[in-house]
């Protein structure tokens, strides 16, 4: 009984979170190919994007153009158990195979890759393990350490975690070159959301978030922009939106013409934009 009163206090909760937002105002764009019917992540690449699916598909990557029409796919040699977001850095391609709704991966890990004319270079591995956790046998949804949003930040990894318990997320830090070891959470950001990806503009040293809430019965999603300064979120000056369109919005890149663009799973279109770029976002702070 104090089990389903404490999800239906949950449910109520993140019924009202976000309720005051402002909205940001999306315009569709387009409809991936059918294959790529789970995507998980987005990432700016010229000419388009570059997306891929989460567990059960295939463990390859989509190349699209600025409509989300496809390009190329691209077979990659390494097992897409969960794989959650990607994020760039120059031609090399970071993939967040960080999935872990179960709480009970010991196989967490991100791998580096490149793309080049006839495909994928072999990719490197680099492990992703939490020095907090010490429960790898917890109710599945029952956790803090499922990570689903992944962003290249002035030369380092950033990892955001989707805190099922408390709609938080913890910020863990790696540098693809240092020794592996367990990460640290670096900082806790409180969006009142579960957090699914991530981007971020060195231009304005400003963070993206999107999520949704945890409320099946009412999913909204919403995108949050927060500074960054001294390797610190500044989270006081952060600005949270709900998306004027509602779904299971997973990935998250800021485009080559400056707007956001978000993607969702399943009901078409698939990919969005928004209708201010982020300079006018962030001068409306």
């Amino acid at each position: 009984m104090l089990r389903t009163a404490s999800a239906l206090m949950l449910l109520l909760l993140t019924a009202c979170a976000g309720a005051g937002s402002p909205r940001l105002a999306l315009d569709p764009v387009g409809s991936f190919p059918a294959a790529l019917s789970e995507s998980s992540g987005l990432v700016a690449w010229p000419g388009g994007f570059v997306s891929h699916n989460d567990s059960g598909k295939a463990a390859e990557l989509f190349v699209l153009n600025q409509r989300g029409g496809l390009v190329r796919r691209l077979p990659v040699p390494a097992p897409n158990r969960d794989w959650e977001d990607i994020a760039r850095h120059g031609n090399i391609l970071y993939l967040a195979d960080t999935g872990n709704n179960g709480g009970r991966r010991q196989d967490l890990r991100i791998f580096s890759l490149r793309l080049v004319d006839d495909g994928v270079t072999p990719p490197e591995v680099l492990p992703v393990s939490y020095r907090e956790q010490r429960n790898f046998q917890p109710p599945r949804h029952q956790h803090n350490f499922d990570a689903e949003a992944l962003a290249w930040v002035n030369g380092e990894l950033w990892l955001f975690t989707k805190r099922w318990l408390d709609q938080q997320s913890s910020l863990y830090r790696l540098r693809p070159n240092a020794v592996p070891s367990p990460l640290t959470e670096w900082q806790r950001l409180n969006p009142h959301m579960l957090v699914t990806g991530a981007d971020f503009d060195a231009a304005s040293q400003t963070l993206l978030l999107v999520g949704y809430s945890r409320n099946l019965f009412d999913r909204r999603a919403f995108v949050w922009h927060y500074p960054v300064r001294n390797n610190q979120v500044v989270e006081h000056a952060g600005r949270g939106y709900r998306l004027s369109e509602t779904g299971q919005f997973e990935a998250i890149a800021l485009g080559a013409d400056g707007h956001v663009y978000v993607s969702r799973e399943g009901l078409a279109p698939q990919l969005f934009r928004s209708r201010q770029p982020l300079t006018a976002l962030l001068e409306g702070n």
